[in-house]
């Protein structure tokens, strides 16, 4: 049976071909790019030698005794330690920059975090501020001691008698 699950090894051969012209064809195109690249290479190489002076042209830096190479040596080797002091000076700085920048942003959230606060409270302000005052109830009239009376009662009445003058 000839199915999509079950192929024949005429088709499985099919496939191994077109698989293997695909692989010939991307190696043709690689080789193809890496010829191109060679190509830009020697010519940047031919520039390089054409921008650069002959060496013959130089002029050796020692041609002295041994002890003023030794002299030399020992600037050279002083001025190594230098910039080896430099680089690690500069290094250093860096980082503390780099701090620095970290704690600056540290502090500029907190400062937008306490302007975004002082916003809300001077919008609740405005609120409080500009908000019509609230409705006051009037109690009813408490007597001394906390005795409620009504409207036309008088205080410690049965106590004392009678407050109300007769006509």
């Amino acid at each position: 049976m000839n199915t999509p699950d079950n192929p024949t090894p005429a088709d499985h051969l099919r496939y191994e071909i077109a698989q293997l012209e695909k692989m010939r064809q991307q190696i043709f195109s690689d080789m193809e790019a890496l010829r191109q690249q060679e190509q830009n290479l020697r010519r940047y190489e031919a520039r390089l030698r054409g921008s650069q002076p002959p060496m013959a042209a130089t002029a050796a830096p020692f041609t002295g005794s041994t002890h003023e190479i030794d002299v030399e040596r020992e600037k050279l080797s002083r001025q190594r330690a230098l910039l080896e002091a430099e680089r690690r000076s500069l290094t250093d700085e860096r980082l503390a920059v780099r701090e620095e920048k970290t704690a600056l942003a540290q502090y500029a959230e907190a400062l937008k975090q306490r302007e975004a606060w002082l916003a809300v409270q001077e919008r609740e302000l405005k609120v409080k501020a500009f908000a019509p005052p609230p409705a006051e109830k009037k109690p009813a009239s408490v007597a001394p001691f906390g005795i409620r009376l009504g409207f036309n009662e008088v205080p410690f009445a049965g106590i004392f008698g009678s407050n109300r003058r007769s006509a």
